[in-house]
Parts: structure tokens; sequence; C-alpha cells
């Protein structure tokens, strides 16, 4: 019943984004406006949509929103942030859009696997963000390699919009991860462009999103709590590299400790989980 409904729920709401997304691109403003139109209406409507879902329940660290603030206050000085988000289902970026606010989500863009413009319905939304591919060598899991002369203008488009004090959404492991207890491995390549321009860097992470939506389900849905926390992992100071050599350098120590950062959060949410569940036997 519960999936039944979360889908229904979600085809309602992509939808009409959807739809309101193609009238945005009609009109004649300039392509940054469009993007940015059709980022708020995915921000609302995603919104509505976890406002709906009575079977979920949430449970968000008491400084989210001194965190947002931060950000904020960091892209008013033209600067820009990485931020990284843990990988254990297919409702994390998702959740992201659900839970910022909208004037941040505005300013967001995200890399994701090419062959997902071409879904049903929602490629054809990410492209109306103004979200970009990556042009993986293969779609085997747990295989990386880019593309780099089809990412080569990817990467420009990019830069420039990083330019600007904006947001690169990012899950740094590549791909859902089968054991959410235990980050897979950051890719280091990833962190290339945060070095080069010197990026603050933040986690959004999330616990029992993998509950809602399972791995292996087509569709999610299922009643838990979530819960999120939003910490600043490195500062813009801190991952600043110049050459080459340097920047290549700080990809290797950047995502050692990113995922070492990262990893301290998750393990506090099991801990707590477990602590939680000792006290209920407890009470029994």
């Amino acid at each position: 019943m519960y999936q039944t409904y979360f889908k229904i729920c979600m085809a309602v709401t992509l939808i009409n984004v959807r739809l309101w997304s193609e009238l945005f691109h009609l009109l004649p403003l300039s392509k940054e406006t469009k993007e940015t139109m059709t980022m708020s209406a995915l921000a609302i409507g995603l919104q509505c949509f976890w406002a709906s879902q009575f079977q979920i329940s949430q449970a968000l660290d008491p400084g989210m929103a001194k965190a947002w603030n931060e950000i904020a206050a960091t892209l008013k000085k033209g600067r820009s942030v990485f931020l990284l988000v843990n990988h254990v289902s297919k409702l994390d970026g998702l959740l992201m859009a659900m839970l910022a606010p909208v004037s941040i989500l505005q300013k967001c863009k995200t890399l994701m696997m090419h062959r997902l413009f071409n879904a049903f319905l929602t490629g054809r939304i990410w492209k109306l963000c103004g979200h970009l591919p990556v042009y993986f060598k293969s779609d085997e899991h747990g295989k990386f390699s880019v593309d780099k002369e089809r990412q080569a203008g990817v990467n420009t488009q990019l830069k420039e919009f990083l330019g600007k004090g904006r947001i690169l959404i990012f899950c740094p492991e590549g791909q859902i991860n089968k054991d959410p207890k235990t980050l897979q491995p950051f890719r280091r390549g990833s962190f290339a462009m945060p070095a080069e321009m010197g990026m603050d860097i933040w986690a959004f992470t999330t616990h029992n999103c993998d509950k809602v939506w399972p791995k292996d389900a087509d569709m999610g849905g299922f009643p838990t709590t979530v819960k999120v926390t939003l910490t600043k992992l490195m500062d813009g100071d801190e991952t600043k590299a110049d050459t080459p050599e340097e920047i290549k350098a700080a990809c290797v120590t950047m995502a050692s400790k990113c995922q070492s950062r990262m990893q301290v959060v998750v393990d506090k949410y099991y801990a707590t989980e477990q602590g939680d569940s000792k006290k209920r036997s407890d009470e029994r």
C-alpha cells in the first residue's frame, strides 16, 4: 500500500514539475533564468511530495538551518561549494531537494550518469534543470573511468557555473552503496575542480534512506524515520591547490579526509540506533 501511494504521489509531482518546466523554457528568458525557475519548481514540488508522505518521519540535525545560512553566506561572497551526499538509495538526491531551502536549490547543479538523461519523465527534467552528464567509458558496476574527450566540454560548463558562487551536489561514491554502514571509496578525480577553485566542502549525510527506498526496489515509500545532518568537512583555504601536481596530490588528501570525516557522522547514526534498540530491549 505504501509503495503504491508513494508511486502515485511521485508521478503526480514529477508530471507537474515537467509541465511547468516545459512552460518556463518557452519563455523569452535567458537559459540561466529558465534553469533557475525549473529548479525552483522541482524543489517546491518535491517538498510538497515529502510533506504528503505521512508514513515517513524525519529527524533533522538541529544545526541544519545555521549550516544552510553559512552556505548561503559563502555563495554571496562569490565562492562556490562542493556538497557531498552519501549514496545508499535512489532517494538520496531527491531528499536533498526536499529538505534544502528553495533559495539554495536555485544555485545548484549536479553531475549524473549520462544515460539518466534518457529516463522516462525525469530525464527531460534533469536536462531542463541544467544538470550535467558524466560520460563513463563503461556502464559496468564499479567502473568509473571517464571518457575525457566527451567530458571536456562538460567540465568547461561546470567551471563557468562554479565561477559565479554556486553549489555542485555530488555523490563521491559513484554508485549506490550495498552496505550503508561503511562509505565506499571516494573517487579522487572528483575533487580536482574543488581543489583548483578552493571550494568549501560540505556533507549532506543521510540515514535510513535505504529503508525508505531499498536498493533493489522499483519504488520506495516504506515507513521509517529518515535522519539528516549537514556538516562542513573542509574549508576552501584548506582545499586550494595551484599547479597540476598540487591538485593531483590534493585530490588524494581531500578524498581521504572527506571520507573519514563523513564516516564519523555515519558511525554516530548507527551507534545511536544501536543504543536506542538496546534501551527499548531493556525496557521490555
